[in-house]
């Protein structure tokens, strides 16, 4: 979203109330900001959940994250990753943690700078994009910091029914395709694999080039799953910008040789399709945000869509070549039968939610 300096009157975000009553120091005095002048700009807000300001103080440059609840996951997630040495000069850096309140559901970070993977793709520097997230993705196999809820296939097939729905009122055409794509998903869920720290949206706009280090930003949907997932949002957003800047195609797939080079020891490439097709899924749903559709977006909703339908193909192909891993999610009947159901024409429910991964991990429990 564009940068605007007006403060939206939300009465879920408690410290966005305290905010525009009392202003940034007084609604946080840990920061001691006296009687200095704060500029403040909103990089980020989603109505009763959560927004993001960068703000100046003299010299000073932070992050204020506000939240309507969940705050103090993500603040333990930062202090657990400076403890990791992830805070400061290393090669793989995550902002620092400044103020923290749980009654206002708030918290305070460092300002990381430097050009995303996005700027250096526009830049023509796309191998570099693709080392600086295979950078993070390295670091994360190594990390021994285990906070977050699971995150995984299961998880991205739970969600698709959203995306199902958001493509069918956008265009019936669109939605079908959805659909097909969505069940092809439900059936190859992929082979298990070790859980690590997994930054959950790890968008292209979130990996920065520091220099002498990569920064990584936005942790809010932190959580514990295969390095794929991340590595399958990167290379989906990045496949967009692509498509959305056909004379960048040429640097995005040095980007993505990149990525792959780096982490050729650690992921799995069937493994890798799947989280990829099903991130491209996700982002091909986000046409329901009317206000930001582009001229083309049926088309480019469709390439989205096409795409990953042929890495889900891929993806389901059989492996020619034996390997020593934990096998593939089997699902019985019942399982499928609810699954399939609940991507037929709306979202789950919650109950829906909840007794699908039930019986998602009854099938990681019996899997031999």
């Amino acid at each position: 979203m564009k940068a605007t300096t007006e403060l939206p009157d939300d009465p879920a975000l408690p410290g966005l109330r305290a905010i525009r009553a009392i202003g940034v120091a007084g609604a946080l005095p840990a920061l001691e900001l006296d009687e200095r002048p704060v500029e403040v700009a909103l990089r980020g807000y989603t109505p009763g959940s959560r927004a993001t300001f960068e703000a100046r103080a003299g010299d000073r440059h932070f992050a204020i994250k506000l939240y309507a609840e969940g705050a103090e996951s993500e603040a333990e997630l930062y202090e657990a990753l400076a403890a990791a040495g992830l805070v400061g000069v290393g090669p793989v850096r995550v902002p620092p943690l400044l103020a923290r309140d749980s009654t206002l559901q708030l918290l305070v970070i460092g300002w990381l700078d430097g050009p995303t993977a996005y700027e250096l793709i526009k830049r023509r520097r796309g191998a570099r994009a693709g080392e600086l997230a295979a950078r993070w993705l390295r670091c994360s196999a190594s990390l021994p910091v285990k906070l977050g809820p699971p995150l995984g296939a299961a998880d991205m097939v739970c969600n698709a029914g959203k995306e199902v729905v958001q493509l069918d009122a956008a265009d019936h055409g669109l939605g079908a395709a959805a659909r097909q794509l969505a069940r092809m998903l439900t059936r190859t869920l992929p082979k298990n694999g070790p859980r690590r720290l997994v930054h959950g949206t790890f968008y292209a706009r979130h990996v920065l080039d520091q220099g002498d280090g990569v920064g990584v930003i936005d942790w809010q949907r932190f959580g514990q799953g295969p390095l794929e997932l991340d590595a399958g949002m990167f290379l989906a957003t990045i496949w967009r910008y692509g498509f959305d800047h056909e004379p960048l195609a040429g640097e995005v797939a040095r980007a993505e040789e990149a990525l792959l080079a780096g982490t050729a020891d650690l992921i799995d490439e069937r493994v890798l399709a799947w989280h990829r097709a099903a991130a491209l899924l996700r982002l091909a749903g986000k046409v329901y945000v009317v206000e930001r559709r582009k001229e083309n977006w049926r088309g480019r909703a469709d390439a989205l869509l096409a795409e990953a339908t042929r890495l889900a193909e891929f993806a389901a192909r059989p492996d020619p070549v034996a390997r020593v891993q934990a096998p593939a999610l089997r699902l019985n009947g019942a399982a499928l039968e609810l699954i399939l159901g609940a991507l037929s024409t709306r979202p789950a429910t919650p109950e829906e939610l909840e007794q699908i991964r039930k019986l998602l991990s009854e099938g990681h429990d019996r899997a031999p």
